[in-house]
């Protein structure tokens, strides 16, 4: 069985940690950053959507130009 709890930046974690090591039945504890999920509002704003885009942008105007030859 397994329970999800989702904490802000400012949580204690090693508090918490050592809180639920002591409740009886807790076999482990693990914690995950990388389950953040963006809108695409944030992506599509965010400054490395924008390079890559422009990346894109280049890769496909070279290639229209060079099938033009």
């Amino acid at each position: 069985m397994e329970i999800k709890i989702s904490l802000d930046e400012y949580a204690d974690i090693p508090f918490i940690k050592k809180l639920l090591s002591q409740i009886k039945g807790i076999t482990n504890i693990e914690v995950s950053e990388n389950d953040k999920t963006y809108s695409w509002d944030e992506i599509e704003n965010s400054e490395y959507f924008a390079k890559v885009m422009k990346q894109v942008r280049m890769i496909i105007k070279m290639e229209n130009s060079g099938a033009d030859r």
